[in-house]
Protein backbone atom coordinates (compact mmCIF):
# COMPACT_ATOMS: atom_id res chain seq x y z
CA UNK A 1 0.00 0.00 0.00
CA UNK A 2 2.99 2.26 -0.33
CA UNK A 3 1.09 4.02 -3.21
CA UNK A 4 -1.13 5.47 -1.11
CA UNK A 5 1.73 7.95 0.15
CA UNK A 6 2.63 9.00 -3.34
CA UNK A 7 -0.93 10.48 -3.96
CA UNK A 8 -3.14 12.92 -2.80
CA UNK A 9 -5.61 11.01 -0.35
CA UNK A 10 -7.61 13.87 0.86
CA UNK A 11 -10.10 13.00 -2.10
CA UNK A 12 -10.66 9.53 -0.76
CA UNK A 13 -11.00 10.46 2.75
CA UNK A 14 -13.32 13.12 1.73
CA UNK A 15 -14.85 10.38 -0.43
CA UNK A 16 -15.32 7.82 3.02
CA UNK A 17 -16.71 10.16 4.75
CA UNK A 18 -19.69 11.56 2.23
CA UNK A 19 -20.20 7.49 2.62
CA UNK A 20 -20.04 7.89 6.46
CA UNK A 21 -22.38 10.47 7.04
CA UNK A 22 -25.08 9.27 3.94
CA UNK A 23 -25.58 5.53 6.00
CA UNK A 24 -25.70 6.87 9.27
CA UNK A 25 -29.50 7.16 9.10
CA UNK A 26 -29.65 4.08 7.07
CA UNK A 27 -27.57 1.08 8.09
CA UNK A 28 -24.92 0.48 10.47
CA UNK A 29 -22.67 -2.12 8.02
CA UNK A 30 -22.22 0.37 5.29
CA UNK A 31 -21.35 2.87 7.65
CA UNK A 32 -19.00 0.96 9.51
CA UNK A 33 -17.46 -0.11 6.24
CA UNK A 34 -16.85 3.36 4.89
CA UNK A 35 -15.66 4.13 8.25
CA UNK A 36 -12.85 1.58 8.24
CA UNK A 37 -12.08 2.65 4.77
CA UNK A 38 -11.32 6.19 6.02
CA UNK A 39 -9.20 4.64 8.86
CA UNK A 40 -7.25 2.17 6.66
CA UNK A 41 -6.41 5.36 3.94
CA UNK A 42 -5.81 7.70 6.90
CA UNK A 43 -3.16 5.66 9.02
CA UNK A 44 -1.37 3.47 5.95
CA UNK A 45 -0.82 6.71 4.02
CA UNK A 46 0.80 7.96 7.16
CA UNK A 47 -1.15 11.47 7.47
CA UNK A 48 -2.42 10.59 11.01
CA UNK A 49 1.20 11.78 12.26
CA UNK A 50 0.21 15.20 10.55
CA UNK A 51 -3.42 15.58 11.63
CA UNK A 52 -2.80 14.43 15.19
CA UNK A 53 -0.50 17.27 15.37
CA UNK A 54 -2.89 19.35 14.24
CA UNK A 55 -5.47 17.87 16.46
CA UNK A 56 -3.79 18.35 19.46
CA UNK A 57 -3.66 22.06 19.05
CA UNK A 58 -7.42 22.02 19.16
CA UNK A 59 -9.78 23.14 22.17
CA UNK A 60 -11.37 19.80 22.30
CA UNK A 61 -8.43 17.42 22.43
CA UNK A 62 -8.74 16.91 26.53
CA UNK A 63 -12.46 16.14 26.85
CA UNK A 64 -12.14 14.34 23.35
CA UNK A 65 -8.78 12.18 24.87
CA UNK A 66 -10.67 11.86 28.08
CA UNK A 67 -13.42 10.11 26.23
CA UNK A 68 -11.07 7.87 24.72
CA UNK A 69 -9.03 6.77 27.66
CA UNK A 70 -11.51 6.52 30.02
CA UNK A 71 -12.94 3.09 29.05
CA UNK A 72 -9.77 1.60 28.99
CA UNK A 73 -8.97 2.85 32.38
CA UNK A 74 -12.02 1.49 33.46
CA UNK A 75 -11.34 -2.19 32.41
CA UNK A 76 -8.73 -2.17 35.06
CA UNK A 77 -11.49 -2.30 37.84
CA UNK A 78 -14.44 -3.26 35.99
CA UNK A 79 -16.41 -6.44 37.28
CA UNK A 80 -17.46 -7.18 33.74
CA UNK A 81 -14.16 -7.33 31.61
CA UNK A 82 -15.11 -8.57 28.23
CA UNK A 83 -18.65 -7.02 27.77
CA UNK A 84 -16.41 -3.52 29.31
CA UNK A 85 -13.64 -4.29 26.39
CA UNK A 86 -16.52 -5.06 23.63
CA UNK A 87 -17.37 -1.17 24.91
CA UNK A 88 -13.59 0.29 25.44
CA UNK A 89 -13.54 -0.67 21.45
CA UNK A 90 -15.97 1.56 20.39
CA UNK A 91 -13.32 4.81 21.22
CA UNK A 92 -11.88 4.10 18.01
CA UNK A 93 -15.08 6.14 16.64
CA UNK A 94 -13.27 8.83 17.69
CA UNK A 95 -10.27 8.64 15.24
CA UNK A 96 -13.12 9.39 12.91
CA UNK A 97 -13.07 12.70 14.61
CA UNK A 98 -9.93 13.50 14.34
CA UNK A 99 -9.17 12.37 11.19
CA UNK A 100 -12.39 14.83 9.74
CA UNK A 101 -11.07 18.28 11.70
CA UNK A 102 -8.15 18.72 9.53
CA UNK A 103 -9.92 17.72 6.10
CA UNK A 104 -12.82 19.72 6.72
CA UNK A 105 -10.52 22.52 7.82
CA UNK A 106 -8.56 22.52 4.75
CA UNK A 107 -12.07 22.64 2.84
CA UNK A 108 -13.51 25.53 4.58
CA UNK A 109 -9.83 27.37 4.17
CA UNK A 110 -9.21 26.54 0.31
CA UNK A 111 -8.51 29.40 -1.55
CA UNK A 112 -10.78 27.92 -4.37
CA UNK A 113 -14.65 29.09 -4.54
CA UNK A 114 -15.64 25.96 -6.00
CA UNK A 115 -14.01 23.59 -2.73
CA UNK A 116 -14.48 26.20 0.05
CA UNK A 117 -18.59 26.03 -0.72
CA UNK A 118 -18.78 22.28 -0.54
CA UNK A 119 -17.67 21.64 3.01
CA UNK A 120 -21.69 21.12 4.20
CA UNK A 121 -21.47 18.40 1.27
CA UNK A 122 -21.76 15.83 4.16
CA UNK A 123 -24.28 17.70 5.85
CA UNK A 124 -26.62 17.28 2.35
CA UNK A 125 -25.45 13.61 2.26
CA UNK A 126 -27.17 13.33 5.84
CA UNK A 127 -30.12 14.92 4.57
CA UNK A 128 -29.98 12.41 1.98
CA UNK A 129 -29.59 9.39 3.43
CA UNK A 130 -32.15 10.09 6.07
CA UNK A 131 -34.60 11.10 3.23
CA UNK A 132 -34.52 7.29 1.68
CA UNK A 133 -34.68 5.67 5.17
CA UNK A 134 -37.85 8.05 6.25
CA UNK A 135 -39.00 6.96 2.90
CA UNK A 136 -38.56 3.10 3.45
CA UNK A 137 -40.32 3.72 7.03
CA UNK A 138 -43.14 5.36 5.78
CA UNK A 139 -43.86 2.14 2.82
CA UNK A 140 -43.77 -0.39 6.05
CA UNK A 141 -45.66 1.76 8.15
CA UNK A 142 -47.89 1.87 4.53
CA UNK A 143 -47.52 -2.09 4.65
CA UNK A 144 -45.80 -2.15 1.38
CA UNK A 145 -42.49 -3.33 2.83
CA UNK A 146 -41.87 -5.73 5.73
CA UNK A 147 -40.75 -4.17 8.59
CA UNK A 148 -37.69 -4.18 10.41
CA UNK A 149 -37.46 -5.84 13.83
CA UNK A 150 -41.01 -5.40 14.37
CA UNK A 151 -40.86 -1.31 13.80
CA UNK A 152 -41.23 1.17 11.00
CA UNK A 153 -37.77 2.00 11.12
CA UNK A 154 -36.41 1.95 7.94
CA UNK A 155 -33.24 -0.03 7.44
CA UNK A 156 -31.95 0.76 10.57
CA UNK A 157 -31.25 -1.70 12.47
CA UNK A 158 -30.51 -2.30 16.57
CA UNK A 159 -33.39 -3.46 19.08
CA UNK A 160 -33.74 0.40 20.05
CA UNK A 161 -33.02 1.88 16.61
CA UNK A 162 -35.98 3.72 16.76
CA UNK A 163 -34.84 6.32 19.53
CA UNK A 164 -31.87 7.10 17.63
CA UNK A 165 -33.59 7.16 14.44
CA UNK A 166 -35.99 9.54 15.77
CA UNK A 167 -32.64 12.19 17.00
CA UNK A 168 -31.62 11.87 13.22
CA UNK A 169 -35.14 12.91 11.99
CA UNK A 170 -35.57 15.82 14.61
CA UNK A 171 -32.02 17.12 13.57
CA UNK A 172 -32.94 16.56 9.85
CA UNK A 173 -36.17 19.31 10.71
CA UNK A 174 -33.92 21.30 11.69
CA UNK A 175 -31.21 20.96 9.48
CA UNK A 176 -33.81 21.29 7.16
CA UNK A 177 -34.92 24.27 8.75
CA UNK A 178 -32.11 25.87 7.91
CA UNK A 179 -31.28 25.41 4.39
CA UNK A 180 -35.16 26.19 3.61
CA UNK A 181 -33.98 29.88 5.31
CA UNK A 182 -31.21 30.40 3.11
CA UNK A 183 -32.23 28.88 -0.20
CA UNK A 184 -33.42 31.16 -2.89
CA UNK A 185 -35.14 29.63 -5.76
CA UNK A 186 -38.42 28.68 -4.71
CA UNK A 187 -37.93 25.38 -5.65
CA UNK A 188 -34.91 24.70 -3.61
CA UNK A 189 -36.77 25.88 -0.52
CA UNK A 190 -40.15 23.69 -1.93
CA UNK A 191 -37.49 20.66 -1.33
CA UNK A 192 -36.18 21.62 1.99
CA UNK A 193 -40.10 22.45 2.94
CA UNK A 194 -40.85 18.50 1.79
CA UNK A 195 -37.95 17.40 3.68
CA UNK A 196 -39.65 19.13 6.79
CA UNK A 197 -42.73 17.42 6.41
CA UNK A 198 -41.74 14.01 5.80
CA UNK A 199 -39.39 13.56 8.41
CA UNK A 200 -41.94 15.06 10.89
CA UNK A 201 -44.74 12.52 9.29
CA UNK A 202 -42.25 9.72 9.99
CA UNK A 203 -41.56 11.11 13.21
CA UNK A 204 -45.16 10.80 14.47
CA UNK A 205 -45.51 7.04 13.91
CA UNK A 206 -42.10 5.50 15.14
CA UNK A 207 -43.33 6.18 18.56
CA UNK A 208 -39.91 7.18 20.23
CA UNK A 209 -40.81 9.63 22.95
CA UNK A 210 -37.11 11.17 23.28
CA UNK A 211 -38.14 12.09 19.72
CA UNK A 212 -41.40 13.82 20.74
CA UNK A 213 -39.20 15.75 23.78
CA UNK A 214 -36.59 16.81 21.78
CA UNK A 215 -39.13 18.23 18.36
CA UNK A 216 -40.85 20.18 21.45
CA UNK A 217 -38.24 22.04 22.92
CA UNK A 218 -36.60 22.78 19.58
CA UNK A 219 -39.91 23.79 17.44
CA UNK A 220 -39.28 27.76 18.05
CA UNK A 221 -36.13 27.20 16.38
CA UNK A 222 -37.93 25.55 14.00
CA UNK A 223 -40.70 27.86 13.16
CA UNK A 224 -37.96 31.00 13.71
CA UNK A 225 -36.12 29.10 10.44
CA UNK A 226 -39.27 28.75 8.69
CA UNK A 227 -40.84 32.20 9.18
CA UNK A 228 -36.90 33.95 8.90
CA UNK A 229 -37.56 36.24 11.87
CA UNK A 230 -38.51 36.62 15.44
CA UNK A 231 -41.24 37.39 16.30
CA UNK A 232 -42.97 35.86 19.42
CA UNK A 233 -46.45 35.48 18.55
CA UNK A 234 -45.73 34.24 15.05
CA UNK A 235 -43.16 31.66 16.32
CA UNK A 236 -45.72 31.18 19.64
CA UNK A 237 -48.59 30.05 16.97
CA UNK A 238 -46.04 27.81 14.95
CA UNK A 239 -45.42 26.21 18.21
CA UNK A 240 -48.69 25.11 18.91
CA UNK A 241 -49.90 24.20 15.25
CA UNK A 242 -46.63 21.89 15.48
CA UNK A 243 -47.12 20.21 18.54
CA UNK A 244 -51.16 20.41 17.98
CA UNK A 245 -49.92 18.38 14.41
CA UNK A 246 -48.07 16.20 16.47
CA UNK A 247 -50.54 14.62 18.51
CA UNK A 248 -53.23 14.60 16.20
CA UNK A 249 -50.98 11.20 15.19
CA UNK A 250 -52.58 7.77 17.32
CA UNK A 251 -49.15 6.62 17.67
CA UNK A 252 -48.27 10.05 19.57
CA UNK A 253 -51.32 9.66 21.52
CA UNK A 254 -50.70 6.36 22.78
CA UNK A 255 -47.05 6.59 23.69
CA UNK A 256 -47.96 9.78 25.79
CA UNK A 257 -51.04 8.41 27.67
CA UNK A 258 -49.07 5.10 28.46
CA UNK A 259 -46.64 7.45 30.40
CA UNK A 260 -49.11 7.88 33.32
CA UNK A 261 -49.94 4.10 33.00
CA UNK A 262 -46.15 3.28 33.56
CA UNK A 263 -46.08 6.21 36.38
CA UNK A 264 -49.23 4.40 38.20
CA UNK A 265 -47.90 1.01 37.90
CA UNK A 266 -44.48 2.05 39.24
CA UNK A 267 -45.97 3.53 42.32
CA UNK A 268 -48.12 0.60 42.48
CA UNK A 269 -44.72 -1.83 42.70
CA UNK A 270 -44.93 -2.66 39.32
CA UNK A 271 -41.05 -1.71 37.44
CA UNK A 272 -41.48 -3.38 33.86
CA UNK A 273 -42.80 -1.21 32.27
CA UNK A 274 -40.89 1.69 29.51
CA UNK A 275 -40.75 4.44 32.54
CA UNK A 276 -40.90 1.98 35.60
CA UNK A 277 -37.43 0.73 34.11
CA UNK A 278 -35.93 3.67 33.43
CA UNK A 279 -36.58 5.08 37.25
CA UNK A 280 -35.44 1.79 38.39
CA UNK A 281 -32.54 1.96 37.05
CA UNK A 282 -31.63 5.06 37.98
CA UNK A 283 -32.28 4.61 41.09
CA UNK A 284 -29.71 1.66 41.20
CA UNK A 285 -26.85 3.67 39.62
CA UNK A 286 -27.66 6.51 41.52
CA UNK A 287 -26.56 4.46 44.57
CA UNK A 288 -23.41 2.71 42.74
CA UNK A 289 -22.65 6.67 42.20
CA UNK A 290 -22.86 7.36 46.15
CA UNK A 291 -20.36 4.70 46.47
CA UNK A 292 -18.14 5.41 43.58
CA UNK A 293 -18.36 8.94 42.70
CA UNK A 294 -14.60 9.48 41.47
CA UNK A 295 -14.01 6.54 39.60
CA UNK A 296 -17.42 4.88 38.96
CA UNK A 297 -17.62 1.31 38.87
CA UNK A 298 -15.78 0.70 35.89
CA UNK A 299 -16.97 0.15 31.97
CA UNK A 300 -19.73 -1.35 31.32
CA UNK A 301 -19.84 -2.03 35.45
CA UNK A 302 -23.33 -1.47 35.41
CA UNK A 303 -24.69 -4.82 34.24
CA UNK A 304 -23.21 -6.58 36.88
CA UNK A 305 -25.27 -3.54 39.29
CA UNK A 306 -28.13 -4.14 37.64
CA UNK A 307 -28.27 -7.99 37.40
CA UNK A 308 -27.03 -8.21 41.26
CA UNK A 309 -29.58 -5.04 42.05
CA UNK A 310 -32.92 -5.98 39.95
CA UNK A 311 -34.34 -8.03 42.70
CA UNK A 312 -36.86 -9.29 39.96
CA UNK A 313 -34.79 -11.85 37.60
CA UNK A 314 -37.55 -11.68 34.99
CA UNK A 315 -36.45 -8.11 34.21
CA UNK A 316 -34.62 -7.79 31.45
CA UNK A 317 -31.04 -7.74 30.81
CA UNK A 318 -29.80 -4.49 29.21
CA UNK A 319 -26.22 -5.31 27.20
CA UNK A 320 -23.26 -2.77 28.03
CA UNK A 321 -25.34 -2.01 31.04
CA UNK A 322 -27.52 0.59 29.96
CA UNK A 323 -28.98 2.56 32.08
CA UNK A 324 -30.98 4.72 29.47
CA UNK A 325 -29.25 8.06 30.59
CA UNK A 326 -25.97 9.22 28.98
CA UNK A 327 -25.42 11.33 32.22
CA UNK A 328 -25.90 8.90 34.64
CA UNK A 329 -23.84 6.19 32.21
CA UNK A 330 -20.56 8.28 32.06
CA UNK A 331 -21.34 8.79 36.10
CA UNK A 332 -21.71 5.97 36.82
CA UNK A 333 -19.18 4.03 34.79
CA UNK A 334 -16.40 6.62 35.27
CA UNK A 335 -16.98 8.78 38.14
CA UNK A 336 -16.55 12.67 38.34
CA UNK A 337 -14.29 12.52 35.25
CA UNK A 338 -16.26 10.83 33.32
CA UNK A 339 -19.29 13.22 33.64
CA UNK A 340 -17.13 16.56 33.70
CA UNK A 341 -15.17 14.83 30.12
CA UNK A 342 -18.45 14.42 28.66
CA UNK A 343 -20.42 17.49 29.95
CA UNK A 344 -17.44 19.76 28.87
CA UNK A 345 -17.16 18.08 25.33
CA UNK A 346 -20.93 19.24 24.70
CA UNK A 347 -20.36 22.16 26.23
CA UNK A 348 -17.59 23.34 23.48
CA UNK A 349 -19.94 21.59 20.65
CA UNK A 350 -22.65 24.53 21.77
CA UNK A 351 -20.46 26.85 21.98
CA UNK A 352 -18.70 26.31 18.48
CA UNK A 353 -22.12 25.46 17.00
CA UNK A 354 -23.99 28.91 18.52
CA UNK A 355 -20.78 31.10 17.38
CA UNK A 356 -20.89 29.63 13.84
CA UNK A 357 -25.01 29.04 13.72
CA UNK A 358 -25.15 31.08 10.48
CA UNK A 359 -23.01 28.85 8.93
CA UNK A 360 -24.61 25.23 7.55
CA UNK A 361 -21.73 23.23 9.82
CA UNK A 362 -22.39 25.70 12.33
CA UNK A 363 -25.80 25.28 12.70
CA UNK A 364 -25.78 21.66 12.19
CA UNK A 365 -23.53 21.23 14.81
CA UNK A 366 -25.51 23.82 17.40
CA UNK A 367 -28.84 21.31 16.60
CA UNK A 368 -27.58 18.13 16.60
CA UNK A 369 -25.28 18.64 20.01
CA UNK A 370 -29.17 20.13 21.50
CA UNK A 371 -30.78 16.83 20.26
CA UNK A 372 -28.51 14.59 21.10
CA UNK A 373 -28.10 16.28 25.05
CA UNK A 374 -32.38 15.84 24.98
CA UNK A 375 -32.47 12.28 23.86
CA UNK A 376 -29.28 11.81 26.34
CA UNK A 377 -31.59 12.38 29.48
CA UNK A 378 -33.93 9.11 28.94
CA UNK A 379 -31.56 7.17 26.25
CA UNK A 380 -27.79 6.66 26.45
CA UNK A 381 -27.40 7.25 22.40
CA UNK A 382 -23.14 6.97 23.78
CA UNK A 383 -24.23 2.91 23.56
CA UNK A 384 -26.26 3.20 19.98
CA UNK A 385 -23.45 2.43 17.32
CA UNK A 386 -25.57 4.77 15.09
CA UNK A 387 -25.49 7.64 17.13
CA UNK A 388 -22.60 7.27 18.80
CA UNK A 389 -20.98 7.27 14.98
CA UNK A 390 -22.89 10.42 14.31
CA UNK A 391 -21.74 12.34 18.22
CA UNK A 392 -18.04 11.50 17.16
CA UNK A 393 -18.20 12.71 13.42
CA UNK A 394 -20.40 15.89 14.35
CA UNK A 395 -17.27 16.39 17.19
CA UNK A 396 -15.07 16.16 14.22
CA UNK A 397 -17.28 19.14 12.34
CA UNK A 398 -17.17 21.34 15.74
CA UNK A 399 -13.18 21.25 16.24
CA UNK A 400 -13.11 22.92 12.97
CA UNK A 401 -15.23 25.25 13.45
CA UNK A 402 -14.36 28.69 14.96
CA UNK A 403 -10.50 27.69 14.73
CA UNK A 404 -8.30 30.54 15.25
Amino acid sequence: MGFLKRINQDPLLWTGYLGMFFFLPIATSPTVICGMFILTIWIVSGKFLKDIKLWLKSDMKIPMLLFILLPWIGLIYTPVLREGLNVALKTHYWLFAIALMPLLLSRIEAPDPGIKGKPDLIIKMFLLGLVLNSTVAILQFLGLIPLKRGLPIGLLGGDSAHIPFSLFLISGILISSFYFLKARPWKVRLMYAFFMVQFFITMSFIGARSGYMALILLSPLIVYNIIGRRHFFWILLGCIIIISLLFLSPTVQSRVSKIKDDLLQYKQGNVNTSIGLRLHMWEIALTEIKRNPLIGIGTAGFLESWERNKKDPSLPFFIHGNPHNSFIYVTVSFGIFGLFSFCWLLLIMLRKGWKERGSSLGFAVLTFTMVFITGSFVDTPLLSIAAAHAFSLFAGIAGALDVS
